[in-house]
């Protein structure tokens, strides 16, 4: 098992006509790479109480959700990854919201998104380049797309949420 620092945590939630994205209000958080179940992970982020109306409905609908996650350095690429709120835990002033998650999408899955469409919109050589390094400045914005495509794949598995 590898651990390693949580610095930020989205999460990417299908809105009515696209993705939208939450910014967890972090104040601490560690991420175990459990190496030994199949690539999955185990989240731990310590949150202001009032997060709890935000987590626990999602956790007794046992909601499958996209994640954002950024380890170790803000300047790291985020990564996506599916997961579910395993459990909230009350602490003496904030909360512990532990979440098991799978990887879903790293920075090469992004960047691949991005450079499906260059190649669709006909751009080749430089001005290729030059777009693919404009596009990559926002991450923020990729990451929802590739959101996007995970929750229709989760869609077409029926493992989007269990009741």
């Amino acid at each position: 098992m590898k651990t390693f620092r949580l610095v930020s945590l989205s999460l990417l939630l299908e809105g009515e006509k696209d993705v939208v994205s939450y910014r967890v209000p972090l104040q601490e958080g560690l991420i175990i790479n459990r190496e030994e179940r199949d690539k999955s992970w185990l989240i731990e982020a310590v949150l202001p109480q009032s997060e709890e109306e935000t987590f626990r409905p999602k956790m007794e609908a046992k909601m499958q959700m996209v994640l954002e996650v950024v380890i170790t350095d803000t300047h790291n690429d985020p990564a996506l990854m599916t997961g579910r709120v395993r459990s909230i835990v009350a602490l003496e002033s904030r909360i512990s919201v532990l979440f098991d998650a799978v990887m879903a999408a790293g920075k090469d899955d992004v960047s691949n998104l991005i450079l499906e469409g260059l190649i669709e919109e006909g751009y080749s050589g430089h001005d290729m380049l030059s777009e693919f390094y404009e596009r990559k400045q926002d991450q923020g914005k990729w990451s929802k797309q590739a959101a996007g495509r995970i929750y229709e794949q989760l869609g077409s598995t029926g493992n989007h949420s269990e009741k």
